[in-house]
């Protein structure tokens, strides 16, 4: 099993997507490069970026806001996994991801995560296949992995993947079997669950700013570049800015970073502050908004960044965007 969480771990960074277990591990910091036609995704892989959001989705189950209430948890049918074998515990990562590490019929090791509300580029353009009544694409890793996407809004392009991760057999396999029940249970509102008072998960990062305040933050010419459900990036003509919101491991001491340092953004509210001065400088104010059991909890990510040439104060740009976002969340 180790080595198996090993390779799938290596295979979602590859696929661009984030890491292991949020529940466990800090989530990594990014940065999205000042030049819009190289926007990278919030996870570090380089992606075309996404058109404006004014397309619809392909079946109105599929919508952002409905997309936002539905457990990814939930998705992976226990009836279905044991057709595969013997599912294990159910792990998830994030708002809109979650795993299975299960065995199949002969003891062997298989994988299962179902992701929903992918930015879907490149699946976007290769899609040459139906699945459910919609367009999906395959991609095969090395004979250990099958990742099946399927679309589910072309403008932006949004989607869903069921990755499955197996080094014994066809992994594509039980991956159009699951993403099939996915499409399905989706479809059938059937893996619904009901927002916490004050989470952030049914909010629209792209929707809640106010448009003075991303003017003043993103600067000139900026444009929008949604990602996913939860992410949002406004990029200028010589510097960018992005709200993000997670659901995350929260430390005892709420130390996300080493360097962090305390800043106040009104209300109560106490921000952890971070700087980097890299080729491409950032400033990212980080809060906590709810916090659960067992350390997990949500956080808002607010960063400012910019080419070293493009001299303006990151941090004082984050933190005014931070007071005004603090503002528009509603209190748990």
């Amino acid at each position: 099993m180790p080595r198996l969480v090993a390779v799938l771990s290596l295979i979602l960074l590859l696929a661009g997507c984030a890491g292991a277990d949020l529940a466990k591990q800090k989530f990594p910091r990014t940065t999205i490069p000042a030049d819009a036609e190289n926007v990278t995704d919030p996870t570090g892989s380089s992606r075309p970026p996404a058109p404006p959001a004014d397309g619809e989705p392909v079946d109105p189950a599929f919508a952002a806001d409905k997309l936002r209430l539905t457990d990814p948890c939930e998705l992976l049918d226990e009836d279905v996994l044991k057709r595969f074998g013997t599912p294990g515990d159910r792990s998830r990562s994030g708002f809109s991801r979650c795993s299975n590490f299960m065995k199949d019929k002969n003891g062997k090791d298989l994988a299962v995560t179902v992701e929903i509300g992918q930015t879907m580029t490149t699946e976007l353009k290769n899609a040459d296949k139906q699945l459910a009544g919609l367009r999906s694409y395959e991609q095969v890793l090395e004979n250990s992995a099958c990742f099946v996407s399927v679309i589910t809004q072309e403008e932006p392009g949004l989607g869903l993947t069921v990755q499955i991760g197996y080094e014994d057999g066809d992994a594509c396999a039980p991956g159009r079997e699951m993403a099939e029940s996915v499409v399905t249970q989706i479809k059938d509102r059937a893996a619904t669950r009901t927002a916490a008072k004050g989470s952030l998960i049914t909010l629209d990062p792209c929707a809640l700013p106010e448009k003075a305040a991303v003017d003043a933050g993103a600067g000139a010419g900026y444009r929008v570049y949604p990602y996913g459900l939860h992410h949002c990036s406004w990029v200028g003509d010589d510097r960018e800015l992005t709200l993000a919101f997670r659901e995350t491991y929260i430390p005892d001491d709420r130390e996300f970073d080493d360097k962090q340092t305390e800043v106040d953004l009104g209300g109560g509210v106490v921000g952890y502050q971070v700087s980097t001065s890299t080729a491409f400088p950032s400033c990212e104010v980080t809060w906590v908004q709810l916090e659960g059991a067992d350390n997990e909890g949500e956080v808002v990510e607010v960063k400012s960044a910019g080419p070293k040439a493009s001299e303006f104060d990151r941090c004082a740009t984050a933190v005014a965007f931070a007071k005004s976002v603090v503002g528009k969340i509603p209190k748990g």
